[in-house]
């Protein structure tokens, strides 16, 4: 299972989100959960880089996957934070959608 957590300031902005684990709902290559996951992660990532001047930490597993974390350093920045919130949109309702192979949490500080 794909676990989404994003962590978001008791002022209501959003700080960090990572992304653990595999989905496992079909054939290595064919998994199109994890294709969704994906795309909504690096997206985000790309986005925040070349559309945003805010300076943000970014990591990934590229060996065994399953593992994507973003974290801002600038929270204030209005571009990075609708970003942030449009992916978290997209994680919630892959969740609700695929409720067996993703969950999907905030956490508030």
């Amino acid at each position: 299972m794909i676990t989404a957590q994003f962590k978001r300031q008791a002022s209501g902005q959003l700080v960090s989100a990572q992304l653990t684990g595999h989905a496992d709902s079909g054939p290595y290559g064919q998994d199109i959960v994890c294709a969704a996951t994906s795309s909504l992660a690096l997206n985000t990532v790309n986005s925040l880089e070349l559309l945003t001047p805010v300076n943000f930490d970014f990591a990934i597993n590229e060996d065994e996957g399953g593992f994507i974390q973003v974290s801002l350093a600038d929270t204030q920045e209005e571009k990075s934070q609708l970003l942030m919130e449009a992916f978290l949109l997209g994680m919630t309702n892959l969740a609700d959608n695929a409720s067996d192979f993703v969950s999907c949490q905030v956490i508030t500080d």
